[in-house]
């Protein structure tokens, strides 16, 4: 290959077998990316339909299969394999450049006065040099050291592993109470505080936040940390949220605005200083709407956004009127005195920017988790995300309206189901089944005040509605706090390999579920 400078080598075949291609990608550092369709040359079945096609995309680290099925041409099935591989490779490297941020903003973090780290998996990419002297080290002497290192016992790096699994306070932060062990061996107590780098994708690392205490009692081991304001308002904490990548604002009690990141003026489209001194309500979110109310009761109780799943999306306003939709959680700033003086708001902006539809909430890049290992088309699961948006905001007619669809592995579904109303779409002609047209959202939406779910097949297909699922005494792996709806539901996803939707009645939210699990909850 010629001597140059390459971003990307991507190759048909599995493995990079030639040793100059091996060398360029090691010299240069470019990223390499392998795909492979399975068959080479798919076989069409008597309906003139080709058989399954498995497409592989790998690279150094990672490999991703995708099932394409239901193609009646090669020039279809090619079209729908680059689509794949485009937003496979967009996708890569959106990753690289918010690594690249993510050291960035570690640089910002380098002169801080509180531990940090950043860790990906078990291995510590980045510690500060308040870390390393907390804990006895010299600066740049801990990066052989892998997260486990950092903890006493192996018993405990257990329990946080347990608490970065389920224990999330109301902004997304992991915090508890461990004994980290120093270089000569003795403990120190420390309370750690932990957050995804990437608040919808774990794998790109965690930002921890380290700091030593002397609370060794049992006060000591609360899952809560305390926020004060006064560690808002300090130079290190000013440090970590100013770059971090995502809207960060700081309010009162009452919700005036003290603090507003760079993300967030970008956002809403105002100067540095502009929006301190302005309540949220009125500024960002428009008085007297639905919205306003929400903001008002998030800002009044932080337990509002205590789930652990719970993304609260709200439709927020820029400053010269446009829409946009934000992700929002929320922490308690406490005085001295613990008690609540303000609030911390995190905020991702989720809002759909492309020409196509603008203005409306997107569901990516959560979702590729979602449809991974389902044959669940993508434009099918982005039409019924979005009827649900509209069914939980709007009700129907001014009444709130709950109902589920579930999206995929048909067969078995309608097998575990049984009719409870009358199949609304039972012979109706192919354009009046499609989930993805639009014309026909208003039949859909009167239909989800019937009892029963909706039944999707993956290529958007209305098979049913007003169906009942019929689960047995199957355990639920969903806690026993969640009604008939998403119990039947969560059962069905466990039974078969499809996905679920529940709009619930009351709080407006929209749970997703796959395998048994509650994966996503949006409050709109």
């Amino acid at each position: 290959m010629k001597e140059r400078t390459y971003d990307l080598v991507l190759m048909c075949g599995r493995e990079p077998g030639k040793q100059d291609l091996q060398d360029t990608i090691k010299r240069t550092g470019a990223s390499f990316l392998s795909v492979d369709i399975s068959p080479g040359t798919p076989v069409k079945d008597r309906q003139g339909v080709m058989q399954d096609t498995v497409l592989v995309i790998e690279d150094l680290h990672n490999s991703t299969e995708f099932i394409l099925s239901g193609f009646r041409s090669e020039k279809d099935l090619s079209g729908t394999a680059s689509g794949h591989i485009l937003r496979y490779i967009r996708e890569h490297f959106e990753s690289k450049a918010l690594d690249s941020q993510n050291l960035q903003l570690f640089e910002v973090l380098e002169g801080s006065r509180m531990g940090v780290a950043i860790a990906t998996g078990r291995k510590l990419k980045k510690v500060n040099r308040h870390l390393s002297e907390l804990l006895g080290y010299a600066p740049g002497s801990m990066q052989p050291l892998e997260l486990p290192d950092l903890f006493l016992s192996q018993d405990d790096y257990f329990e946080f592993s347990r608490t970065m699994s389920r224990d999330k306070n109301e902004a997304g932060w992991h915090c508890s109470s461990h004994t980290l062990v120093t270089r000569d061996g003795s403990g120190i107590p420390c309370s750690i505080m932990a957050r995804r780098l990437d608040g919808f994708d774990p794998l790109k690392g965690h930002l921890l936040i380290i700091e030593g205490t002397h609370e060794t009692g049992p006060a000591g081991r609360k899952s809560r940390q305390v926020l004060t304001r006064e560690k808002v308002n300090s130079g290190s904490f000013e440090e970590i949220i100013a770059d971090v990548p995502g809207i960060v604002i700081t309010t009162d009690h009452e919700g005036t605005i003290t603090h507003a990141n760079s993300p967030a003026l970008r956002i809403f489209g105002y100067q540095p200083g502009e929006m301190i001194g302005k309540n949220l309500v009125g500024t960002i979110v428009p008085e007297q709407s639905r919205y306003a109310k929400q903001m008002i009761a998030m800002i009044n109780d932080p337990l509002f956004c205590q789930d652990g799943y719970a993304i609260h999306a709200f439709e927020n306003t820029g400053k010269t009127g446009e829409k946009l939709w934000v992700a929002w959680k929320i922490l308690a700033l406490r005085d001295s005195g613990d008690r609540i003086s303000g609030m911390l708001l995190l905020g991702e902006d989720i809002t759909e920017h492309t020409a196509g539809a603008p203005g409306r909430i997107r569901a990516d890049p959560w979702k590729y988790q979602v449809l991974a290992g389902t044959r669940v088309n993508e434009n099918v699961f982005d039409a019924v995300f979005h009827l649900c948006v509209e069914i939980s905001g709007e009700g129907r007619e001014g009444h709130v309206v709950g109902t589920s669809f579930v999206i995929g592995d048909t067969q078995k579904v309608m097998e575990h189901s049984r009719p409870c109303t009358i199949n609304s779409f039972e012979g109706q002609p192919a354009d009046k089944r499609q989930v993805t047209n639009p014309a026909n959202a208003e039949v859909i939406k009167g239909l989800a005040q019937m009892d029963g779910a909706f039944v999707i097949r993956e290529d958007g297909c209305i098979e049913a509605s007003g169906r009942h699922f019929i689960i047995d005494n199957l355990p639920l792996k969903i806690s026993s706090g969640y009604g008939t709806r998403h119990s039947s539901v969560a059962g069905i996803t466990q039974m078969t390999n499809a996905i679920g939707f529940v709009v619930s009645t009351t709080g407006g939210k929209i749970s997703i579920m796959k395998n048994g699990e509650i994966r996503k909850i949006f409050v709109v």
